[in-house]
């Protein structure tokens, strides 16, 4: 019990300290924060609003983090610059940056290392009916935690943009199982070379992101290494959501979410997968390509997607 609650305060200030060192500015814009849901199981929301917006409704967009890290991927990048959720704001969006129930913000109890992705999925959907109908935005597992919540809500879902998402419809060769009751860390040096290695990346800031880390339950971990089915969608399902719009990006130089294994899920889907380098020219990009430099660019062309693919 005692580590538990260490490992709670220590999520807590970590979360509050980065934020507090990288500097989000917030000038012409409105922050909130709000949980949904009931605890252990809760899920901490950023509500990011452009104050001078003309008060014409904007078609609510979530961004859901991947595994081992939290929210504070779509608010800045580790070098400082504002990141995704300033980008879709100052843009005229209406964003709302999430932490996994058990991750960041919303808090580790004793309980959160047996959370698995049904709770994000049901804590997401909460979120959907509070906010109404929107874009869902995410990014590696948290692109198929957006799959998964369209397959079950497709009435609450207007548009995805899948961006190196967990591979997870292939079964992965020589995959590890993790014990239940044990959270799983990365460790730094094979975290960074994973993660940390494109040549956009800021390499400089590498220890700063690498502070940002998170632990993953390892139902989570299990899922992602396809030991469960948690996160694999049920095909018999595929045609009550195929009608919404679908982006699907995968980048060149990913080292987690290689392109081969990607692929295989943008085509269970019928979608078509996007190289940010191969398709858009956007070059040097890996596995974090919203925090690297030049994510400011892939943010301008998925915001240009939206505005013609996605009815406000």
């Amino acid at each position: 019990m005692k580590f538990f609650k260490n490992v709670m305060r220590i999520v807590a200030t970590l979360a509050v300290t980065i934020v507090a060192a990288r500097g989000i500015a917030l000038a012409d814009t409105t922050v909130s924060e709000f949980f949904v849901g009931q605890m252990p199981t809760q899920m901490y929301v950023q509500h990011w609003k452009d104050s001078t917006t003309d008060g014409k409704p904007s078609t609510p967009v979530i961004m859901i983090h991947g595994g081992a890290h939290s929210g504070i991927c779509w608010t800045s990048t580790p070098d400082g610059r504002p990141g995704w959720a300033s980008n879709f704001e100052k843009a005229g969006r209406d964003v709302y940056v999430v932490d996994w129930p058990g991750v960041g913000r919303s808090g580790f109890w004793p309980g959160s290392v047996n959370i698995g992705p049904k709770e994000s999925i049901d804590a997401i959907i909460k979120l959907l009916e509070k906010t109404g109908p929107g874009v869902l935005v995410g990014h590696s597992i948290g692109g198929s935690l957006a799959l998964k919540v369209a397959e079950a809500r497709p009435d609450l879902v207007k548009g995805l943009v899948i961006l190196s998402v967990g591979a997870v419809e292939l079964p992965l060769p020589d995959a590890r199982s993790f014990p239940a009751g044990q959270i799983v860390v990365f460790p730094k040096e094979p975290a960074l070379q994973l993660f940390a290695s494109s040549s956009s990346f800021p390499r400089d800031y590498a220890d700063d992101y690498y502070n940002s880390f998170q632990p993953i339950s390892p139902r989570f971990a299990n899922a992602v290494s396809t030991l469960n089915d948690d996160l694999k969608l049920n095909r018999k399902l595929l045609s009550a959501w195929s009608h919404i719009p679908v982006l699907f990006l995968a980048a060149d130089e990913d080292r987690v979410a290689l392109p081969e294994r990607t692929a295989v899920t943008a085509q269970v889907i019928h979608a078509k997968q996007i190289m940010l380098g191969k398709d858009w020219g956007l070059q040097g990009h890996g596995h974090m390509s919203m925090i690297e430099i030049g994510s400011e660019q892939i943010a301008a062309r998925v915001l240009q997607w939206m505005s013609s693919a996605v009815q406000d």
